[in-house]
């Protein structure tokens, strides 16, 4: 996979996979597979919104910055989860290049998304 994703809501309830431009990414049957981590990758012991965590996913070859987000659906388990090509990628890195990548998301949020911790080794 060599593009940048974003997985939850856009616009009405309920969680998709899009490219850059908010275009839906209908799923081939490798990205179909991504929607495993619906709910999996934001902080699992903090349900304050817009607090993300760095996940490095080897078997894909991609790092996920995640968080809960309430900012279109109120109801718990709302979750935002960008997917970066990369590895290796910094996780400062990481959240600049997602609110680049996806103004449209980070833009309509209520407060800006801060990096809570990473389960990345070093």
């Amino acid at each position: 996979m060599d593009e940048w994703l974003y997985f939850g809501c856009h616009g009405v309830p309920g969680h998709y996979l899009f490219k850059q431009g908010m275009r839906r990414a209908y799923f081939d049957k490798k990205l179909e597979k991504l929607n495993l981590f619906d709910g999996k990758l934001p902080p699992q012991d903090c349900a304050d919104g817009y607090v993300a965590t760095i996940s490095r996913l080897g078997g894909w070859g991609l790092t996920a910055l995640a968080f809960w987000d309430y900012s279109v659906d109120k109801r718990g388990g709302c979750n935002s989860v960008v997917f970066a090509p990369s590895l290796t990628i910094e996780p400062e890195v990481m959240l600049t290049e997602a609110q680049a990548r996806f103004p449209e998301v980070f833009g309509r949020l209520p407060k800006p998304v801060r990096l809570l911790s990473s389960n990345v080794s070093s």
